[in-house]
């Protein structure tokens, strides 16, 4: 419980009080490198393609950080170390060879007030800020807080970030999380195709009407174009066409046939 206090604080100019926290609530005492960190401007950064989520191995940090498969010259986001003063922007130059600070946050100076956009990973689309003041690089510690709280996942109620399918993930149907393109939507495994041709020149018989589906599994219609009256004909099925064969010649164009895939 906190103590109530019915009078002022007289510190004749001399004394101060001193390690106060960082203020959480309104009216809550702030410190002077809270305000500082406020008044001192932001420093914005290039982008970071990932973000770490727990302590790496600097000097080896492996082929890929936060599951993303990383290039040489990827530049990543380190907030998570357990000494902090090993936290801030890097460049990943080898799964087994030492990632270097990046050229515009290697001091502590230019880390003061730095923000910078993740791109990809557990963070993507987030930002964050570097929080500390007046400290040295390698000894002071290096700390990232939100700077936004980002774009959520997209779901059928809540608008946000989604990813692309790919045509695999179409195909199958089954991830309720990703969008479906026009281009991916039209190489749809399980679209209904249509194939239509009229057919009859007066003379022939039979006639091969390619669909190019790639299957033989096709429901194929065939119908007078004068009336619209569904009729039978002789008709075989190979993978991209089918085979309509007729008793006699049919007159020029007096049949359509529909093929559906």
């Amino acid at each position: 419980m906190a103590r109530k206090v019915f009078t002022d604080f007289d510190f004749q100019g001399v004394s101060k009080p001193i390690n106060i926290p960082a203020p959480v609530n309104p009216g809550d005492a702030a410190p002077k490198s809270y305000v500082d960190s406020l008044i001192e401007g932001l420093a914005w950064k290039d982008n970071v393609r990932v973000s770490t989520q727990s302590n790496v191995n600097l000097a080896a940090p492996g082929s890929t950080i936060d599951g993303i498969t990383m290039n040489p010259q990827d530049r990543v986001l380190v907030r998570a170390q357990t000494d902090a003063s090993q936290n801030g922007i890097y460049v990943w130059n080898g799964a087994a060879t030492p990632m270097t600070r990046a050229l515009d946050a290697s001091t502590f100076q230019e880390l003061e007030q730095a923000v910078v956009n993740v791109d990809e990973g557990t963070n993507a689309s987030n930002q964050f800020r570097q929080d500390q003041v007046n400290g040295t690089i390698g000894v002071s510690s290096v700390n990232w807080v939100p700077n936004n709280s980002g774009a959520p996942p997209a779901s059928e109620t809540v608008p946000g970030i989604a990813e692309i399918a790919t045509q695999v993930e179409t195909d199958l149907g089954l991830d309720g999380q990703r969008i479906v393109t026009p281009l991916t939507l039209a190489g749809w495994s399980g679209r209904k195709l249509k194939g239509v041709a009229d057919i009859g020149d007066g003379s022939a018989t039979s006639y091969m009407v390619t669909h190019n589906f790639g299957t033989r599994d096709v429901d194929v219609t065939l119908y007078l174009n004068s009336t619209g009256e569904e009729v039978d004909a002789d008709i075989t099925r190979t993978t991209n066409a089918v085979n309509v064969v007729f008793a006699t010649a049919p007159a020029a164009n007096a049949f359509r046939v529909v093929v559906i895939g």
